[in-house]
């Protein structure tokens, strides 16, 4: 396991993480290098409780909630699926949890409001990382160093969170992490089309396949045919609780795309060359910035 150079203080010395999913454990496994960082881990899957528990350098392990939220911490990392991390916040304000809160799920707004109601100080982050596998057995350190981290202040929550937002961005920065702000309800508009969009594309495409192409298609498809289609073999579920937390932001960028398409489909059925060459060769040129970064 690889050794860093620390600093004098950590930005937090006890932390609490609850989620031992692919992110979750990938954020444990990167900050274990961290001598003086006490981590205690918190998942209700007792397979990933039992192999969590033979790492010697957890301090603790639990797969009860109410234990969890006992600990003494001096910050709570919320990895669990995205609806469990909103009851998560609840109940945390129910028990009165005194530690600042955050977590790395992919929607920000929902959890923004119910920690806001709970009376927690919260601050949200999200790594930008994942693969189209899950569970802790796929997690890597290497997942997220060196990620875009996004971190989601509001302004609602006073003076604390942005006391809490410098010790977060401090504390990811130990992974070579590149932090940046933006609020949660712009990052839910921004994830909504650049990231939970091409999940519904990518599984659209792939029912269509399925639809039209079963049982034997797939025995002729190429490696264009797979990349377009690799996120569609994420775990559903995670992805339906995506779409019921960022559900008008999604459902709009569908109808965008269904319009795009019709552009397309007009063109092709009207043989309209020219037309066609034009929106492909726009859309073309705008792909390309992306390997320009």
């Amino acid at each position: 396991m690889p050794k860093f150079k620390l600093p004098p203080r950590l930005p937090f010395r006890r932390l609490g993480l609850a989620g031992l999913g692919l992110i979750g454990g990938s954020l444990v496994k990167a900050f274990m290098p961290f001598g003086g960082l006490e981590i205690s881990v918190f998942d209700n899957n007792p397979e990933t409780v039992r192999e969590a528990g033979r790492i010697k350098r957890l301090a603790r392990v639990t797969s009860d909630p109410d234990e969890f939220l006992s600990w003494p911490l001096d910050l709570a990392y919320l990895c669990l699926p995205v609806k469990r991390n909103v009851e998560m916040v609840a109940r945390m304000g129910r028990a009165g949890v005194p530690y600042p809160v955050t977590d790395s799920g992919s929607t920000k707004g929902p959890i923004t409001e119910a920690a806001l109601a709970a009376g927690l100080n919260f601050c949200g982050g999200h790594p930008i990382a994942g693969k189209e596998v899950a569970g802790f057995r796929h997690s890597t350190a290497d997942l997220i160093r060196g990620c875009l981290f996004l971190l989601t202040p509001d302004e609602r929550f006073g003076p604390r969170q942005k006391e809490l937002l410098g010790r977060l961005k401090n504390f990811h920065e130990l992974l070579g992490c590149r932090i940046r702000l933006v609020s949660p309800a712009e990052h839910d508009r921004i994830y909504g089309l650049i990231s939970h969009l091409p999940y519904v594309t990518a599984s659209a495409l792939a029912g269509t396949a399925m639809a039209k192409g079963a049982p034997d298609i797939l025995s002729w498809v190429g490696t264009g045919f797979k990349d377009t289609t690799r996120v569609g073999a994420s775990p559903p579920l995670k992805w339906v609780e995506v779409a019921m937390e960022n559900s008008a932001n999604i459902s709009g960028f569908i109808g965008d795309l269904i319009e795009t398409l019709t552009g397309l489909q007009t063109a092709i059925a009207q043989k309209n060359e020219p037309e066609l060459t034009r929106m492909l060769t726009e859309i073309s040129a705008f792909r390309r910035l992306l390997a320009k970064d």
